[in-house]
């Protein structure tokens, strides 16, 4: 029988939402993807200092070191989202990192940009971000209706993209216009508008109670178990954040380092990496918009088996390609895919978890996607060099096999509606 994900009984009812084009939820995105600009384009400032100062290793390096805090930081965001409330800690997180941004700008701008003044500064980020993420993924079920937020999640995730493209060209033309304290003031008005937007929010359904106040709020640790212990008694939504680990595992690498690897097989070079790697970032755009067009509804479990089936099978055709057209293709596919069975996957979260608990399984999903990353990112040069390209990306693909399996193998996967 198909899962219509029924409300839980401690769930206020919602109040009249008006949708994921509604004022409301538009400036929240808009913001999100402001924030989103700003900080891809102090990435690129980040990058061009640090590789114009020290060698392309240690570049590297302090790029790893600087995403370290965000992991460190996860699983205690979402335990201050649900003991302060989301919106709050996104308003306090954006005021933080404006605030980081304003500090860097000066100490560069009386100084010269150094390893040590930016690695501190990417550190402060990446902690601080720790806690905006899962306030972030918790707030949208409190602005939009059930049925609305694959659609929600989608122009979210539009406009993050959006973000991260313009980034990228408008931190160059900053760097060149007034280096890089001109690029970190620009990051912070991106934060102190976000900030500015979050707080304007207007909740459609309230959450399950007010935060207490300080002195009668649960301790930190208790509520972390706790989160915990929850996730240990939801089946279907750790057997959500297994699909997701498992997927990340498996496109992780093809994306990343294996794109290039491909294209030197291919005696495509620089090139041919760059269009494989337009391929799936046209393909990753176009399951948001189709998304927000078409959102799954009843259709929620037949798009999550077809998504993670089909990018097992790209991933595993990946390995043995020797056409760069078809590479395009399979990059578009796999992009197109994975974008839509992500969002089906993380509104089945949103929707399947108690309220009250949000904030930390926010927390846990958002873990599972920032560590397996880099995890087989680390993983597959190693592998590439011990097994060769081929075996390498066999076994990355084998993880979206699993993943399928898991997927068409369970009756409350692929039977879920989000109607």
């Amino acid at each position: 029988m198909a899962d219509t994900l029924p409300r839980t009984e401690n769930e206020p009812v919602p109040k009249r939402a008006d949708g994921p084009l509604g004022l409301n939820y538009l400036s929240f995105t808009g913001a999100m993807s402001l924030s989103q600009l700003g900080d891809s384009a102090w990435y690129v400032a980040l990058t061009w200092t640090l590789i114009r100062d020290v060698s392309p290793a240690m570049t590297g390096t302090v790029l790893m070191l600087a995403s370290l805090p965000r992991l460190i930081g996860l699983l205690g965001g979402g335990v201050i989202a649900d003991r302060s409330g989301p919106r709050r800690v996104m308003v306090i997180t954006d005021l933080l990192r404006g605030v980081v941004m304003l500090a860097a700008a000066l100490a560069v701008g009386l100084s010269t940009p150094s390893v040590p003044i930016l690695l501190g500064a990417a550190l402060l980020l990446a902690f601080i971000s720790a806690f905006f993420i899962p306030a972030s993924g918790s707030v949208k079920p409190l602005i939009l209706a059930d049925k609305d937020l694959v659609r929600g999640n989608a122009l979210f995730v539009f406009g993050i993209r959006g973000g991260q493209a313009a980034g990228g060209p408008i931190g160059a033309w900053l760097i060149a216009l007034g280096g890089v304290p001109l690029v970190a003031v620009a990051n912070a008005a991106s934060f102190l508008l976000s900030a500015f937007a979050s707080a304007r929010v207007r909740y459609t359904r309230e959450p399950v109670a007010p935060p207490a106040p300080v002195g009668e709020k649960p301790p930190f640790k208790e509520m972390l178990l706790d989160g915990l212990r929850y996730l240990g008694k939801e089946r279907r939504i750790r057997l959500v954040i297994l699909v997701i680990a498992l997927t990340e595992l498996a496109c992780a690498p093809p994306v990343n380092i294996g794109l290039v690897l491909l294209s030197n097989r291919l005696d495509a070079g620089a090139t041919g990496a760059g269009l494989l790697l337009t391929g799936y970032t046209i393909g990753a755009v176009a399951s948001s918009v189709v998304t927000m067009a078409w959102p799954p509804g009843r259709r929620g479990g037949l798009v999550l088996c077809l998504g993670v089936t089909a990018s097992a099978v790209c991933l595993t055709a990946m390995a043995f390609i020797d056409s760069l057209p078809l590479g395009m293709l399979l990059y578009g596919v796999l992009g197109l895919v994975t974008g839509q069975f992500g969002l089906v996957l993380v509104s089945m979260a949103q929707r399947w978890t108690e309220p009250a608990m949000r904030g930390r399984v926010m927390s846990v999903l958002s873990l599972a996607i920032f560590a397996c990353a880099p995890l087989a990112n680390v993983a597959v040069g190693t592998m590439v060099t011990l097994l060769g390209f081929t075996t390498a990306m066999t076994v990355f693909a084998a993880f979206a096999v699993v993943a399928a399996l898991i997927t068409v193998g369970t009756p409350s996967l692929r039977g879920v509606r989000l109607d």
